[in-house]
């Protein structure tokens, strides 16, 4: 499986908030097989962002990747620090840890 975004994720792309918080780095991601909903927050995808800095892993649903600076590597989501903070995108989606998930690893180049 692979998501259709309008750019090339990379694995350690840094990750920033539309406020300009970054979150960490893009490590892989992962794949919803059942019950997509994104009315009810079930959203198809999520990218694992790791922040060895805020001592926190984020499962950011793809939905909300709003593009990629190839000079920098950084890729910037649509959405604030204060709605990823209200959509509680520090705790492992319930399909992840009840292992129902594709995992896509990303690519290094």
């Amino acid at each position: 499986m692979t998501v259709n975004l309008n750019f090339k994720l990379k694995k350690y792309d840094e990750v920033w908030t539309k406020d300009g918080h970054r979150l960490g780095e893009a490590h892989c991601i992962y794949h919803r097989t059942k019950d997509i909903n994104p009315l009810l927050q079930l959203y198809p995808a999520y990218v694992h962002v790791v922040s060895l800095e805020l001592g926190d892993d984020f499962w950011i649903p793809t939905d909300y990747l709003g593009g990629r600076d190839e000079e920098t590597g950084h890729v910037t989501l649509t959405v604030p620090m204060e709605v990823v903070q209200e959509r509680t995108w520090t705790r492992m989606p319930e399909f992840i840890i009840e292992k129902e998930a594709i995992k896509e690893d990303l690519p290094a180049t």
